[in-house]
Formats: C-alpha cells, sequence, structure tokens
C-alpha cells in the first residue's frame, strides 16, 4: 500500500499574485511573467509579457498549476518569472521526484479540477492545493516511475509530431501548386465558391428522435481537413425523422463548412449525411475538385470574419457562405493535388493508427503508476 501525503508536506506551494496592471508591458521591461494557462506550452511556459514590479516569483524546474479558469493544467518552469493570480507554484522539496509529481497531477486534472469552486469560472484555492493527497513510494521508485512515464510520454509525442509534420506537408504542397488563394500570385482564375458549385442549406430543426443509419453531424463531429464520416456519437436518422424536421441529405464527397462559431473549420464527407444548421455544404460541379475545394476554403478564414455577422458568436448566411472566394485552376491540376493528398493521408493514417497505441499505452502505464503496479519491480 502506498502511503499517501499533502502536497504541503513535500513541496512549498507558492500562490501567484498580480502585480499592478500598468507595470505589465511587452517591451522586455522587467522579468518574465506568466499570467495562467494562456501562457502554456507543451511542458514550458512561453513568455508573451514581462512585468517591471514583480510580485509573487517563480524558479526554474517549479511546477506552475493553474488555479483559475481552467483549474488543473500544469508546466514546468524553466525561467525565474513573475507569476499572476492564475497560477500558483509547486517546489518540490527532497523527498518527491519533480517529474513523478508532475505525472501525477496530469493523470488526475479532471478529479483535480471538480475542487474549483465559482459560478463566473471555477477556481481552487490555494488551501486546497496544499491539501491535495498523492501517493508517495520511496524516491527510488518514484524516478523508476517517472522514467517509464517518460519514455511512454516521449512516444506519443513523437506520434503526435509526426502527424502534424504530414498537415504542414500537405499545406505546403497547395501553396507550392497553386500559390496563395487570397493574394493568387499565379493569377487564376477567381470568384464566388457558389459560381463553381452548388449549395445545401440544412434545416433548421434539431431532429425529436434519432434512430436510423443517415448520420446526424454537427459541428463538433468535423475532422477538419479530412474525412468525416459520421457523428461522434454514433446517432442516425430515418427516412422519416429526416422528412419530419424537412432536413436535407447531404451527399458523399461534399465540402462541409462552419458557418457559426469557430468559422472555416472544413470537411468532406465519404458518406450521406444530415447536418445541423451551423453548417454549409457545397456540392462540388466537375470544374471543381471537392479535396482541392477543401484546402482552398480553409485559407479565407480570415475574409469569413470579417463578412459575418456577430452577437454573441460570429455567423454567415447563406449569402456570405456562398461568397467566399475561390480559385479555380484547370481540373487536370487540382485532382494531381487530390491524387498526391490521398498518399499523404495513407502515410498520415499509419501514424496516427500509431498514435492511438502510443496514447493507450500511456495511459495504461499511468493507471499503473499510480495504483501500486509500477512499484513492483
Amino acid at each position: 500500500m502506498i502511503p499517501l501525503v499533502q502536497i504541503s508536506d513535500v513541496c512549498e506551494v507558492i500562490a501567484g499574485q498580480s502585480p499592478p496592471s500598468d507595470t505589465y508591458n511587452q517591451d522586455r521591461i522587467g522579468v518574465p511573467f506568466f499570467q495562467g494557462k494562456a501562457d502554456f506550452g507543451i511542458m514550458s511556459p512561453r513568455v508573451r509579457y514581462w512585468c517591471s514590479k514583480p510580485t509573487k516569483m517563480s524558479k526554474p524546474n517549479d511546477i506552475l498549476f493553474s488555479v483559475r479558469a481552467p483549474v488543473g493544467p500544469t508546466n514546468i518552469n524553466n525561467i525565474e518569472a513573475c507569476i499572476g493570480r492564475g497560477l500558483s507554484a509547486i517546489r518540490c522539496g527532497a523527498k518527491i521526484e519533480l517529474n513523478y509529481l508532475l505525472h501525477y497531477l496530469r493523470a488526475n486534472e479532471k478529479i483535480i479540477a471538480a475542487l474549483g469552486t465559482g459560478s463566473t469560472f471555477k477556481a481552487i484555492t490555494i488551501r486546497v492545493l496544499k491539501e491535495l493527497q498523492i501517493p508517495l513510494p520511496p524516491l527510488e521508485q518514484q524516478k523508476k516511475i517517472a522514467a517509464i512515464l517518460d519514455a511512454a510520454d516521449e512516444l506519443r509525442q513523437k506520434d503526435k509530431a509526426l502527424i502534424a509534420k504530414y498537415d504542414e506537408l500537405t499545406q505546403a504542397l497547395f501553396l507550392d501548386m497553386f500559390g496563395d488563394p487570397v493574394s493568387n500570385p499565379k493569377g487564376w482564375e477567381k470568384s464566388e465558391t457558389i459560381n463553381f458549385c452548388t449549395s445545401i442549406v440544412p434545416g433548421r430543426d434539431k431532429p425529436k428522435s434519432f434512430t436510423g443509419n443517415t448520420p446526424w453531424v454537427t459541428t463538433n463531429d468535423l475532422v477538419h481537413l479530412g474525412t468525416t464520416s459520421q457523428s461522434k456519437a454514433n446517432i442516425g436518422l430515418t427516412n422519416n425523422e429526416i422528412a419530419e424536421v424537412r432536413a436535407k441529405v447531404i451527399p458523399k464527397n461534399s465540402v462541409i463548412m462552419t458557418c457559426v462559431g469557430d468559422l472555416g473549420v472544413i470537411t468532406t464527407n465519404s458518406k450521406a449525411m444530415v447536418v445541423n444548421q451551423q453548417l454549409h455544404a457545397f456540392l462540388c460541379t466537375d470544374r471543381i475538385n471537392n479535396i482541392f475545394l477543401m484546402y482552398n476554403l480553409s485559407h479565407q478564414k480570415s475574409y469569413m470574419n470579417m463578412m459575418a455577422s456577430s452577437t454573441t458568436v460570429p455567423y454567415m448566411n447563406k449569402t456570405v457562405a456562398n461568397n467566399v472566394p475561390t480559385i479555380c485552376p484547370p481540373i487536370k491540376l487540382q485532382n494531381q493535388f487530390a491524387e498526391r493528398v490521398k498518399v499523404i493521408e495513407e502515410q498520415k493514417s499509419i501514424a496516427q493508427a500509431s498514435a492511438v497505441k502510443s496514447e493507450e499505452l500511456f495511459n495504461s502505464l499511468l493507471q499503473k503508476a499510480f495504483s501500486g503496479e509500477l512499484t513492483n519491480f
């Protein structure tokens, strides 16, 4: 049985305190200043602001813990910096291994976040943070556990980085073949998207029941610059349910994009589906390839946001969505691009499968690490 201790028994916990706002700057005057989660990277924070009159300071190798909006995310500080009230610094003592504690906090982020209180946004008090109980095996066991988790984490991060490289390769291929579609340096024919496609605006009513096989897809289901095949909830409609809400079925190989909220999330669909009213669909003609159009439209987010109306969230009506500019190179060239994308996507899918396995391995090791199963070696 691994003994439990409070964080404050083995660490110093320092509450952040925001300095006067007129001392913040981006002119590198004073010391680096971290305000909260917005400053976090994957492992260590990035400096966006400096402070000429620092209050609470954090040292290198402190764990920076987000205590509000949201509660729970962590980074390891790599420089001496001032910390605002959105953060606390956890400074490990001699009895606890830094990376062991970091893995524990990340593995239990949701549980810790649930301890937050507040109506406008959740926050955790310094007292609650200090009183968090953590399993504390002998130091040598902590180091071995941390080393195993570090290696597993490195593997999954490499898989994620490889997937990102494939995404970068596709974008670079598009720009190499066609140039920036906004400035159109190659002088391709350019017009409103609707001049190269037809469009479908979905019905405005949400179905009352989902008992069929035609997927019901919402904004949260889209695979940006990929192929969306079904709802993540795996729900679908019958023909009668589609008719009841006067919905329109989107044929496969259409191009679907968000027109409410985060504008310009764009996908193609590998099967017929029904989408909610926050999405807009284009049906390609023989003049434009759907894969080409998807990447083409992805470069027009600035235009979409500029033309959208906004009350609480940005919104593009049918006319604005249809009028998003599109270049139209020769269809042969578009098809060549689509074929090359297919090859890249095949390699990317292999990397994604590997990423799933490395994520599963890491999560399995996390569970074993803090239940005592990794201490018996």
